[in-house]
């Protein structure tokens, strides 16, 4: 019997106005009555328990272990079924003093080189304290940063090894995505939110070309990287390459790393590994969440845009009865394939508050789910560690998705039963989900389940 070892990684959690579109407040309403198809009923099997913010799983190519990420700052190996006590890599000296509450900042993401059993190369994102020369005011620093593994098996990171490729200072402590992952291609993509604070608004949000919303980070491409898609090469280059064919590579109309663009906080996306399909979970601000997929040079319309529905900055629960349906270079915004309402403002109608990105189910211990993309809420109820989790029937590009609510065997009442925090997926295509009882990065109520 091959043996399994488990890393684990803890954490706290446009000018042209000429074509317009108008809100379908139907949309969401169609979606939701999805959910009385017939639904899913799961086991889940805890793979690690203990932990504090589990947000994120993965696995190196060609490897048996598996790696977790722990808000709080530490990457830790479960090894035979047990949670070792020493960490894969320990960054909590490097990140910035956590909350205790609510938290989006702290250890977010980890990918592996796809040659790392052999060069020992693996990429990290986390929220440093502000860099002495970023602006008065702001919060923080965004970093990504490579490590070397060391050993015959790499059995540990070393934290002397830290090479910075990317410093993003964030105005607000909020909406910093964090999701890393390397493509088909070879390069690696990176998630950004668009600064922070509600309505994409208030300290270090710029100027772009949409009056009716001021400020907006997501449709600016020529200021900042923030509410985008990144994609990078670091095989070449200092500290890194940009590829050839990214929309900005060879012009002046935006940042070179920028892959796409119009996201609010895409937290959590993942690649395919059949389809090479890029698809984003995207938090909405109070009407609308919403799963993407990520094409090269799209805009998918934030803040013109809060799913299909026009976004009003100044009255966000209601939006503007127009607005245009293309940005200032004359793309089109995608739309969403799929959009349900927010409970907070839905309490009866909407499936959840924010959207948690998932996977595509390539494994064999559910085959009624291959092929299915799965993605959760992190609650259906504010104040309760009351996450679900949905399978998506994948219907190409453009959408819309039908979906339907997976169930639990073996938790009370059915429901996952704890704050989605992440999801992960192995080298077999096997899911797992993450969550815990708490709001923010505190306690010990961490726990990983692989879905059986």
């Amino acid at each position: 019997m091959k043996k399994l070892y488990l890393f684990v990684l803890t954490l706290p959690l446009l000018l042209n106005y000429a074509c317009t579109s108008t809100p379908s407040s139907d949309v969401a309403d169609a979606t939701a009555s999805q959910e009385a198809q017939p639904v899913d009923s799961v086991s889940l099997q805890m793979i690690a328990a203990d932990l504090v913010s589990p947000v994120f799983l993965t696995q190196p190519p060609n490897d048996e272990r598996l790696f977790v990420v722990d808000q709080v700052g530490v990457i830790r190996v479960v090894k035979d079924g047990q949670l070792q006590p020493e960490p894969f890599l320990d960054l909590q000296s490097k990140i910035i003093k956590l909350k205790s509450k609510h938290e989006e900042r702290g250890l977010l993401g980890l990918a592996f080189h796809p040659e790392f059993k052999s060069n020992g190369r693996l990429f990290v994102y986390y929220s440093a304290p502000l860099r002495p020369d970023a602006p008065s005011g702001f919060d923080h620093t965004s970093v990504v940063a490579e490590y070397m593994a060391t050993g015959n098996n790499r059995e540990k990171a070393d934290p002397n090894s830290e090479k910075v490729l990317i410093n993003v200072n964030q105005p607000q402590d909020n909406h910093n995505a964090g999701t890393l992952m390397f493509g088909p291609d070879g390069y690696l993509y990176i998630s950004l939110g668009d600064g922070g604070n509600k309505n994409d608004i208030g300290e270090g949000h710029v100027t772009d070309w949409y009056n009716k919303n001021d400020g907006g980070n997501g449709q600016d491409v020529k200021q900042n990287l923030l509410g985008s898609i990144l994609r990078i090469d670091v095989n070449s280059g200092s500290p890194y390459g940009i590829p050839s064919d990214n929309p900005f590579a060879g012009n002046q109309d935006g940042m070179k790393e920028i892959y796409a663009h119009g996201l609010r906080n895409p937290y959590r996306f993942s690649i395919d590994n059949k389809t090479g399909m890029i698809i984003a979970a995207d938090a909405g601000q109070v009407l609308r969440e919403e799963i993407n997929v990520i094409r090269k040079g799209a805009n998918y319309g934030w803040n013109v845009k809060e799913g299909t529905l026009c976004f009003n900055a100044a009255d966000n629960k209601n939006p503007l009865p127009d607005c245009p349906d293309q940005d200032s270079l004359g793309n089109k915004f995608v739309n969403p394939v799929i959009e349900f309402k927010n409970s907070m403002t839905y309490p009866d109608e909407g499936l959840g508050i924010v959207s948690v990105g998932g996977y595509v189910y390539r494994g064999n211990k559910r085959a009624a789910l291959n092929g299915d993309y799965l993605f959760g809420v992190w609650t259906q109820h504010h104040g309760k560690p009351d996450g679900a989790v949905f399978a998506a029937k994948m219907a190409g590009e453009q959408g819309p998705w039908s979906y339907r609510k997976l169930y639990f065997r073996d938790k009370p009442g059915s429901a996952f039963g704890h704050y989605v925090l992440g999801f992960g997926q192995d080298n077999s295509g096997e899911v797992y989900i993450l969550g815990s009882d708490e709001e923010g990065p505190t306690g010990k109520t961490g726990k990983v389940y692989r879905i059986n």
